[in-house]
């Protein structure tokens, strides 16, 4: 009887020791995302193309995998206001993988951006680029979309300007 009681607990502390393993470790964080307010703008940021500001926002965000996917995911959910606009959306645009190794981000969206104007083109590459570098784990920076760089996916899509 001792033999069979070693035996389950035995397997109960396995399976214990097996479920806390595979759980996904999640906590709650406070990050940046950044959204352009249009020149002429009494509110403060970077200043970027075409004399926009680029001003953060502080969102508290689940982060599941990693600070960057968290980011991004809360980017491409926020909705314009009237003084803050998001240029990070578009047709299907989704995060489909942010990745983070050896103090590099690598990011792959999929789908299109809206691109209504050569303006447009700063104000996306800067939203993405400023809230992917506040972290500071991060020095280098690798934007895909569509399988294709961000700068060369920008790049096709100024020469329709």
């Amino acid at each position: 009887m001792k033999r069979i009681r070693s035996i389950i607990l035995l397997l109960l502390s396995g399976f214990s020791l097996f479920t806390n393993c595979s759980k996904n470790e999640q906590a709650d964080s406070k990050v940046n995302i950044y959204l352009v307010a249009f020149a002429g703008t009494y509110l403060e940021g970077k200043q970027i193309g075409c004399g926009d500001v680029l001003v953060s926002v502080t969102k508290n965000v689940l982060v599941e995998r990693n600070v960057v996917e968290s980011a991004i995911n809360e980017l491409l959910l926020v909705t314009d206001t009237d003084e803050l606009k998001n240029f990070v959306k578009g047709p299907g645009l989704l995060l489909f993988q942010a990745t983070i190794a050896n103090e590099t981000a690598d990011v792959y969206l999929k789908g299109e951006f809206n691109i209504s104007g050569v303006c447009d083109i700063p104000r996306i590459k800067e939203q993405l680029y400023e809230t992917i570098k506040q972290f500071p784990e991060i020095k280098k920076v690798n934007i895909f979309i569509n399988d294709k760089s961000l700068e060369d996916y920008l790049s096709l899509a100024g020469k329709g300007f």
